[in-house]
């Protein structure tokens, strides 16, 4: 045997043979075996293996070591384990891998996880690895055949509540389908259908159904384009089967990607269209900018808590008077706010929605020193910037806003709106200063509750969440929320809507909630 021991080569052989839960144990002992450290050969082999499969993350690095040391030997494999080890460490530390032989999964598609450019093809070869290319080749091909046999079964993988399926479609057919629905997108049963042309290297329908479109037509796997003879180099596809399709609201732009499947420019693009189903939420009346009936206002607030001037954007009814003393919604991302005002200002003048006032203070910047937004919204990322953010937004910003336009500081009708980050700070607000806020609207959070939290139904605010289905952890996150609300018997609204993390679900639901709280 090439060990070092028998010790090590008898605890290989048991785990090589062990039952399934028995393995765990016998790796501790291995990894604590002082012998391992003068392991050799096919044996390192064997046990970087056996400690990198069922050692977890803290075992990558010995064994990492264990099988650099047996590719140095010569042993067939020990190169490419060596470069899962050393990937996997990167991937755990925030960079990304070097060799490319990590793939994870995304919406049930396989995904090779971010690669740092760093090893050329040349050196993977050395290490028994295939190119970057043959990978992503491998990849699509096996993606393919999963999306074909979730097309024919008719069902989602389970745990999911969207995927993608594929049904080979010809250029002819998808060109039929673009002159009768030229903004690129379809529904047949449960299916949704994502077409349309560019020459880009590749294309997303974002922000939503992010996963990348397959090129239709000649020798890109295509079946029917390969028997047609034919090719629409600038065709692409994309099928998702999704639950409740005909309850959906999707918002959709068309984002190029660079040749490495990333967003070109490394920025989201536009999302012009829209998919509604049959049976989803009926669509808000919305007034454009120039047609508003009520007033918008853009102030610069010096804040003392801040350090710093803070741009505020407020939405003041038609007519408003100061003596009217309306109830006041204080929101985050101010400068996001526009199209939130165009159909509160269409609700307010035909009477769905009453008359209130939104003051919006904006972000901080998410770039230069970090996702500032978070770290001024939500408590434990910076509990300093936190907290001076706490005291402009409930102090500052309210003092201001009752001087400036008359607003109400009676409790009741007063209320706080965020979503996403600004929904985990919607309801901090709310809990911090219960006494101050009888509204919390939050939408889309992605801080689920604490339960160390000292929640006192009698004193919280009535608390209104809203998440989509196809938002992921934001979903989690905000309908344990809405557990938590109803175990605690806390006064709340909640709102389950099919759809992504996407502005349109928070412009629709802001107006019925405003209605719900001062209607």
């Amino acid at each position: 045997m090439n060990g070092s021991g028998d010790e090590v080569g008898d605890l290989l052989a048991r785990i090589e043979m062990a039952e399934p839960a028995e393995v765990p144990m016998l790796v501790q002992l291995l990894a604590r075996t002082p012998e391992l450290q003068q392991a050799q050969g096919a044996n390192a082999l064997r046990a970087a293996r056996a400690l990198s499969v069922h050692g977890g993350p803290q075992m990558f690095s010995i064994a990492g070591e264990l099988a650099a040391r047996a590719h140095r030997d010569g042993v067939p494999g020990a190169g490419a384990v060596f470069a899962e080890c050393a990937d996997k460490m990167s991937l755990l530390s925030g960079r990304p891998q070097q060799f490319g032989t990590v793939v994870t999964t995304h919406l049930g598609d396989l995904v090779l996880a971010p690669v740092d450019g760093s090893v050329d093809d040349d050196s993977r070869a050395r290490m028994g690895l295939p190119t970057l290319d043959q990978r992503r080749t491998e990849i699509d091909r096996r993606n393919r055949e999963l999306a074909r046999e979730r097309a024919a079964d008719g069902g989602l993988p389970p745990g999911q509540r969207m995927c993608r399926v594929w049904r080979d479609p010809s250029p002819e057919f998808l060109n039929a389908q673009l002159a009768a629905h030229p903004e690129g997108c379809w529904a047949d049963g449960d299916e949704l259908t994502f077409a349309c042309r560019s020459d880009a290297a590749g294309l997303l329908p974002g922000p939503v159904i992010e996963l990348p479109m397959w090129r239709v037509g000649a020798g890109n796997g295509n079946a029917s384009g390969t028997d047609s003879g034919e090719s629409d180099v600038d065709l692409w596809a994309l099928g998702v089967r999704i639950e409740r399709l005909s309850e959906a609201v999707i918002g959709y732009g068309f984002w190029p990607l660079d040749a490495g499947g990333g967003l070109q420019g490394g920025q989201r693009g536009p999302v012009p269209h829209r998919f509604r189903g049959p049976d989803a939420p009926a669509e808000l009346p919305s007034h454009p900018d120039d047609e508003l009936r009520g007033d918008t206002q853009t102030h610069a607030l010096d804040s003392t808590s801040l350090r710093t001037r803070r741009t505020v954007t407020v939405y003041l009814p038609p007519n408003h008077s100061p003596a009217e003393r309306l109830p006041v919604l204080y929101a985050t991302d101010g400068g996001m706010i526009g199209p939130y005002i165009r159909r509160l200002d269409a609700g307010i003048a035909n009477e769905t929605v009453p008359r209130f006032v939104l003051v919006a203070a904006h972000s901080a910047p998410m770039g230069g020193y970090g996702n500032e937004r978070a770290m001024e919204y939500l408590p434990g990322f910076d509990n300093d910037r936190f907290d001076r953010h706490q005291r402009f937004f409930v102090e500052e910003l309210s003092a201001w806003a009752e001087r400036s336009f008359g607003v109400s500081d009676d409790r009741s009708q007063r209320g706080v709106f965020g979503a996403s980050d600004g929904g985990g700070h919607a309801l901090a607000v709310g809990h911090m200063h219960r006494d101050k806020f009888g509204h919390a609207m939050a939408y889309s959070t992605g801080m689920p509750p604490n339960e160390q939290m000292n929640w006192n139904a009698a004193e919280a605010p009535f608390v209104h969440l809203c998440a989509g289905t196809l938002e992921g952890g934001f979903h989690q996150a905000t309908e344990a929320w809405a557990a938590w609300l109803h175990f605690a018997k806390s006064p709340h609204d909640w709102t389950e809507r099919v759809c992504g993390h996407d502005l349109i679900q928070w412009i629709e639901e802001l107006p019925r909630a405003v209605t719900r709280a001062w209607g």
